[in-house]
């Protein structure tokens, strides 16, 4: 009976504590039965996500509004005539310092293993003309501030090259804190570093050691820097860790750059471009080159001050290029209806910067396209599983937003849009017969083999059509998701 008494005891127990609305177990102390605060005053800020300083301070009472926020502003601009100049973001470097990467420097060991006392190598990423060094197998590199002339030369030569001294191919006059010639610009320590680090771009001052350039963003909370990509090339940006361009595939900067601008040409003198997301200015740049007129938008204004220090962004201080600041989807919605024929959206990864691959900022991108304006939409490698998910999602969405036309262009990365129907030269065809087939035999083989070509996407002519282009020519792409 007693059992039988202290084991119904139990069960009412157990049932009282599973009917309360918290369970206390055993030994606990009257301290933690106090109710926890669960509610923060403060807002929560999304992981990643962190508060830029110039849109904080833009939404206090005190502070003035932001030009690069203001629709007045934008409206005036857009609807004026002329174009610029405009006041850079921020005063070029004059002179600008001598940068030293793993190529430069493994050529500079090269030469002083062979026994060369003079060698010739860029010091601006191949921007001008090879800079000449003096080199001393103990001390280290110098600026050959006197190079040797050939004295084989008349007095007629001598005076042609002295009067080509004076033109755009002369070599560059670098910053130097020590004026001694006798103080080497760069010691061999230094430049065995130099040698071994493939993602460092190094400023060189006489007297100093060599300083990796790397600035850190107050307003994303992330790491910049310039990457030397090698072979005579444009360098990229690193930023936490990724690059900015695709040369890991055997495409450069500059060629990365060509591609994009190429998928939505004619790109013709006076054109209005936006470039969102400046990055490294190359768009930018190649766009201005062209005769057009280009704003630009750009998050992190450390992404400046490399641009600043980048020989190759240097027309984006050159005052032909508009520069505005802020978030994307902040600034976009701010600019005009129908005020741009071109616009390149070139947004970090998807992790990074999800707002700008939103419906709603697709949205205001339609909004200031004019009505036969071209969108091209940087995405990655479409061929790959990730991006080819992230276009899939992107093209959906820029469907539902308006863009009636909506193609993916395997040559540039991208996505093409436009309000009507809009032809890409990177066909999906082209990705595919690139591959080999089951018994290993690329196109070419299959080609000698069979002695016939092969074949492409049928071109429509009229009604019926049934006529085949070859892949090599450019090619239309019907919407490939809808």
């Amino acid at each position: 009976a007693q059992r039988a008494r202290k084991l119904s005891c139990r069960i009412a127990a157990m049932s009282c504590a599973a009917a309360s609305a918290r369970v206390v177990p055993s030994r606990t102390s009257a301290r933690a039965l106090v109710p926890r605060r669960v509610a923060s005053s403060r807002p929560r800020v999304p992981r990643g996500a962190r508060p830029c300083r110039w849109r904080s301070a833009a939404g206090t009472a005190d502070a003035s509004p932001d030009p690069d926020l203001d629709p007045a502003v934008h409206e005036a601009v857009y609807a004026s005539e002329t174009w610029g100049p405009w006041d850079p973001p921020l005063p070029p470097l004059d002179p600008h310092p001598p940068l030293l990467a793993f190529d430069g420097a493994r050529a500079l060991l090269e030469a002083r293993d062979a026994g060369a006392t003079r060698a010739s190598i860029s010091l601006d990423f191949h921007k001008g003309p090879d800079a000449e060094l003096r080199l001393d197998a103990e001390r280290g590199v110098f600026l050959d501030e006197t190079p040797a002339r050939d004295e084989t030369r008349d007095e007629t030569d001598e005076t042609d090259e002295q009067n080509e001294t004076d033109d755009e191919d002369s070599p560059t006059d670098y910053v130097t804190d020590d004026p001694s010639p006798e103080t080497p610009l760069v010691t061999w320590s230094d430049v065995s570093d130099v040698a071994a680090d493939e993602k460092g771009a190094y400023v060189l001052r006489r007297g100093l050691p060599a300083e990796r350039f790397q600035v850190f963003s107050e307003d994303t909370g992330r790491a910049a820097s310039l990457m030397p990509v090698g072979g005579g090339f444009a360098p990229t940006a690193l930023l936490a860790g990724f690059s900015m361009h695709r040369f890991g595939v055997g495409v450069d900067p500059m060629e990365d750059t060509e591609r994009k601008l190429n998928a939505i040409k004619p790109i013709r003198p006076g054109a209005r471009v936006l470039d969102v997301c400046t990055g490294l200015a190359y768009t930018a740049s190649g766009a201005c080159s062209a005769g057009a007129h280009v704003t630009t938008i750009e998050l992190d204004r450390a992404m400046t001050n490399l641009c600043r220090m980048n020989p190759h962004s240097s027309a984006l201080f050159s005052g032909n290029i508009r520069q505005l600041y802020g978030n994307g989807a902040d600034v976009v919605p701010t600019l005009p209806d129908n005020s741009f024929d071109r616009i390149v959206h070139d947004p970090p990864t998807f992790a990074l910067a999800g707002e700008l691959f939103s419906e709603a900022f697709y949205r205001e991108l339609l909004r200031c396209l004019k009505p036969k304006g071209i969108l091209y939409h940087y995405i990655g490698d479409p061929a790959s599983k990730s991006a080819g998910n992230v276009a899939k999602g992107a093209a959906k969405r820029l469907k539902k937003a308006g863009f009636g036309g909506v193609v993916i262009d395997y040559e540039a990365h991208g996505i093409l849009a436009a309000r009507g129907r809009v032809k890409a030269s990177g066909a999906r065809g082209k990705a595919r017969d690139s591959k080999k087939d089951k018994g290993g035999r690329s196109p070419e083989e299959r080609k000698r083999r069979t002695g016939s070509k092969t074949p492409g996407r049928r071109e429509k002519r009229g009604r019926g059509g049934g006529a085949r282009r070859d892949d090599d020519e450019e090619s239309f792409l019907e919407n490939e998701f809808f």
